[in-house]
C-alpha cells in the first residue's frame, strides 16, 4: 500500500509539474495573440488567424487545467475548502462569470431558480463547482456547430439538491454517454475528460452526476448534491 501511495503521489506531482511548464509558455502565446487580434494595422486575414490561435490555447489551457485536476482528485490530493453558500447567489455568480467569457457569445443562457433552491445552503468548495458549471457550459458550446440555448436550473429533490445544465444542440453522441456510465474505461474510450472531471467533483462533495438527452433534442447533464 505504502509503494502504491508513493507511485500515485509521483503521478500526481509529475503532471502537476508538467502543468506549470506548459502553462508559462502557453500565457506568452496567449498574450502575443490578443495583441496581434487587436492590431487595427493587421489585414483582416492575420487578425482572424490570431483569433483561432488564441481560441486553440484557450482550449488547450482548459484541457491542461482539467488534466491536472482530475489527477488530483482521483488520488485524492485535491483538498475540499468547504464553505457554507446559499445556492441562489452562487450560481448567480457562477453564470454571470461565464457569460464574460468569449464562449459566451456563441450562446444564450437562462437562469432558473426554484425558490427553494434558491435559499438551500451547500457545503461546497466553492472553486470546484465553479469549474463544474464551467465544464457543463464550456461542453455545451464547444460540441454543437451553432450558438444554442442553455438553460442552468436548480431545483430540491426530497434530501438533494438538483443543478441541471441542458441545451437544443446536437446532445451527447451515443459513445460519449456509454464511456461516462461504464463502470470502467474502455480502451477506445472518447475524449471527455472534462465531463469526467464533473463526476469526480460531484463525488468528492457526496455527490452524483447523470448524463443524457434533452427533450426533444440537445444534451442534459443533472448534477445531485447532498443538502447541509
Amino acid at each position: 500500500n505504502e509503494m502504491l501511495s508513493r507511485r500515485d503521489n509521483a503521478r500526481t506531482q509529475w503532471i502537476a509539474g508538467v502543468s506549470h511548464d506548459v502553462r508559462t509558455p502557453l500565457a506568452l502565446i496567449l498574450g502575443w495573440a490578443e495583441q496581434l487580434e487587436q492590431d487595427a494595422l493587421l489585414p483582416d486575414s492575420s487578425r482572424q488567424k490570431a483569433t483561432g490561435i488564441r481560441t486553440q490555447c484557450e482550449k488547450l489551457r482548459t484541457l491542461i487545467d482539467d488534466l491536472n485536476l482530475t489527477s488530483k482528485l482521483e488520488y485524492g490530493a485535491q483538498p475540499l475548502r468547504r464553505k457554507d453558500l446559499r445556492a441562489g447567489p452562487l450560481f448567480r455568480q457562477l453564470v454571470a462569470q461565464f457569460c464574460e467569457s468569449p464562449l459566451a457569445a456563441h450562446c444564450e443562457i437562462t437562469l432558473e431558480q426554484e425558490e427553494p433552491a434558491e435559499q438551500t445552503v451547500l457545503s461546497v468548495d466553492e472553486a470546484l463547482m465553479a469549474r463544474l458549471l464551467e465544464n457543463l457550459l464550456n461542453n455545451s458550446v464547444r460540441h454543437n456547430p451553432k450558438p444554442v440555448n442553455i438553460t442552468v436550473h436548480t431545483r430540491r429533490a426530497g434530501e438533494r439538491f438538483c443543478l441541471t445544465v441542458a441545451d437544443d444542440g446536437i446532445g451527447y453522441p451515443a459513445a460519449v454517454l456509454a464511456a461516462l456510465n461504464a463502470a470502467e474505461p474502455a480502451e477506445n474510450a472518447p475524449h471527455i475528460l472534462g465531463l469526467y472531471v464533473v463526476q469526480q467533483i460531484a463525488a468528492a462533495h457526496g455527490g452524483r452526476a447523470v448524463f443524457g438527452q434533452n427533450t426533444p433534442h440537445g444534451a442534459k447533464a443533472v448534477v445531485y448534491l447532498p443538502l447541509g
